[in-house]
């Protein structure tokens, strides 16, 4: 039997109805066996798309970050049919690096050596979605840790609500 096109573009929307269903790791292994016998740029570039979603949401940051270095060669290296387009994939590139390197503790170690300015966006990440609640003890260590050297309006409700127990009312 002979892998054509048809075969090819079924394995892309199966591993799409994988993730879509909430099976990360079946959907990043259907995904990568798609982008090894896919010949079509734009769709092997929404595959690996789908691949780094997979990988943060499965928490596999190691995997992750190799996936967003993939990307990140593609969307440098690829010609786009407009630079607004190419503008468009470093954004979501950036946002994306955002959940990765929020998780991965080298980078946290980072953010608070030398980017405090970037825990508020860690504090917003982790009050907003429910799968990150489980970090909100680590985020208060941190907020108090770098309470010294920086506050901004978030981390300073942050700490009243969860260490001060002080929350004044409007």
């Amino acid at each position: 039997m002979q892998i054509g096109p048809d075969q090819i573009e079924a394995l892309y929307q199966y591993a799409k109805f994988q993730f879509e269903c909430g099976n990360y790791s079946g959907a990043a292994d259907y995904l990568y066996q798609y982008g090894a016998l896919c010949t079509n740029s734009e769709r092997n570039v929404s595959a690996l798309w789908g691949k780094l979603a997979a990988e943060i949401l499965m928490q596999n940051w190691d995997l992750a970050l190799e996936e967003l270095n993939r990307l990140k060669e593609i969307i440098d290296s690829k010609n786009f049919s407009s630079p607004l387009n190419q503008l468009q994939n470093r954004i979501w590139l950036m946002h994306w690096a955002l959940f990765i390197f929020f998780n991965h503790i080298r980078y946290l170690n980072a953010i608070q050596t030398n980017a405090h300015h970037l825990i508020r966006y860690l504090a917003t990440a982790v009050v907003v979605n429910k799968r990150r609640r489980n970090m909100l003890k680590e985020l208060i260590k941190v907020i108090q840790q770098e309470h010294h050297t920086y506050k901004d309006p978030i981390t300073e409700f942050l700490e009243c609500l969860y260490v001060n127990y002080v929350v004044v009312g409007f």
